[in-house]
């Protein structure tokens, strides 16, 4: 019976753990990180992304990866956005960027050796006040 019980609350607990998306499975938008002047920054530490909801206008985008990853390679990748562009792997502690111009859409990103680090990049229209002259 105990042991039912810690494999029970075991359970729980991984459950429970998982976090940051919803009962419909969509990213908790309030942990996003939004671009500012083209430029978001993605940190990579512990074998994860510190988030995994990233938004930004369309158009030019560079997506910094700081991998804080002592010895650990990684990199990042948009395997849905057009040409599937990517980084090269770089071990860590390093900086790197992945310049992309992307129409509005949702793309996922992901680190391609620990597909556990993944995410997904969020392209809005961009705005109309800021793109006429």
């Amino acid at each position: 019976m105990r042991r039912r019980l810690l494999l029970l609350a075991s359970a729980l607990v991984a459950l429970t753990a998982c976090g940051d998306r919803d009962d419909s499975g969509a990213a908790d938008t309030a942990s996003c990180k939004d671009a500012r002047d083209g430029r978001v920054t993605l940190v990579a530490a512990d074998l994860r992304w510190d988030t995994d909801c990233l938004r930004a206008p369309a158009g030019p985008l560079a997506v910094e990866v700081d991998n804080r990853d002592d010895g650990q390679n990684h990199n990042i990748h948009l395997p849905t956005a057009p040409g599937s562009p990517a980084t090269d792997l770089e071990q860590g502690p390093s900086r790197q960027a992945l310049e992309v111009d992307l129409e509005p859409g949702d793309y996922e990103y992901v680190c391609d050796i620990h597909p556990n680090m993944v995410g997904t990049l969020t392209v809005s229209p961009a705005n109309p006040a800021t793109t006429s002259g």
